[in-house]
């Protein structure tokens, strides 16, 4: 556009989205990154099957096919080397299809949202995180204590490598949405960008 067509642009207003699909957070100023807004979509939560546990008769049959009358069973033959399936990605959850996430509220502490912030996060910088029903809030430190585990995780057609923050997000997300036959993952993206930079 023209430059005196611009400056009639105005912004009335700044949200960002910490962990994607929850509720936003009004700002008023941002840092920019390579990737766009810094703490904006930094996180988000991936949907995985708990894996399928071995049913009694499967157990019963394995126990009754280890046992024998004493003789020495003949060896069976060396079963053909199997390639190695690659791990499938944990898929992305949004608020299609779990629509209690709206009602999910994170909070960041204010001096990372202050515009004279200088950049250095306190030891103890953490997102907070709430929802109805859910007893104890959530929290996220923002520098991670020690390196976290990697993930694989896709977003529509992409797929990467996320850090994983942990267990007890992820039974605080699983319980929060009624999961049984799957676990949700809390999950930080940490590519170009990422935070804490």
């Amino acid at each position: 556009r023209p430059r005196d067509a611009m400056s009639d642009v105005r912004v009335s207003g700044l949200t960002i989205y910490p962990v994607k699909s929850c509720a936003g957070i009004d700002v008023d100023a941002v840092t920019v990154t390579e990737t766009g807004f810094m703490y904006d979509r930094a996180w988000m939560l991936v949907e995985s099957r708990k894996p399928k546990a071995r049913s009694e008769e499967e157990a019963r049959v394995s126990s009754e096919s280890a046992e024998t009358d004493g003789a020495t069973p003949p060896a069976p033959p060396p079963a053909p080397k199997k390639r190695r399936a690659k791990p499938r990605a944990s898929v992305f959850v949004t608020q299609r299809t779990e629509p209690k996430l709206a009602l999910v509220r994170v909070k960041l502490p204010s001096e990372v949202l202050s515009p004279s912030w200088d950049g250095i996060l306190p030891p103890d910088a953490a997102m907070t995180i709430t929802a109805p029903g859910m007893p104890q809030a959530l929290e996220v430190p923002l520098a991670p204590l020690r390196p976290l585990p990697r993930c694989k995780v896709g977003v529509w057609e992409w797929e990467g490598a996320a850090g994983d923050e942990g267990s007890e997000a992820s039974e605080w997300f699983t319980r929060y949405l009624g999961k049984t036959k799957s676990v949700i993952r809390l999950v930080r993206w940490l590519g170009d960008g990422a935070v804490p930079p």
